[in-house]
């Protein structure tokens, strides 16, 4: 199956944010302030970051689903497609379907990190997260 590529530039993606990135005592006039770990992805996301797209649901829904499927979130920010693209990062469909222990999301897409070594992702992750920062908490 070919790799569909999300072309929308202003298509903001979801990103949840776990918890353990939430940068703790930080000053600032927005709680729940995420780290830029949670821009990058982890060895076990195989060079993808999982996100949803906002054409096929809201944050809130984004949410609701991501913490339902037994994950956990604290707050929800978005990157732009174009923002992923400026970083060189493409962004692909992947819906999940439904399984027994996961309902489906059609909304489901990666972020390519796979063509950066570990460390040019991780200072991609720094300026992602500063545009995610600039736009705000879109949820709770």
């Amino acid at each position: 199956m070919t790799a569909v590529h999300l072309n929308d530039k202003d298509e903001v993606l979801f990103r949840q944010i776990h918890p353990s990135f939430i940068q703790d005592g930080e000053v600032s006039s927005q709680p729940f302030v995420p780290t830029s770990q949670a821009f990058a992805p982890t060895p076990k996301d195989e060079g993808f970051l999982s996100v949803d797209r906002s054409s096929l649901t809201s944050a809130g829904e984004s949410f609701r689903l991501f913490t339902s499927n037994g994950h956990s979130s604290s707050a929800v920010y978005g990157v732009t497609v174009g923002e992923f693209s400026n970083e060189a990062i493409q962004c692909i469909e992947a819906p999940i379907t439904a399984s027994e222990n996961q309902a489906a999301n059609e909304a489901h897409a990666l972020a390519d990190y796979n063509p950066h070594k570990p460390g040019q992702q991780k200072t991609k992750a720094k300026r992602l997260k500063q545009r995610a920062i600039a736009r705000g908490r879109l949820h709770p």
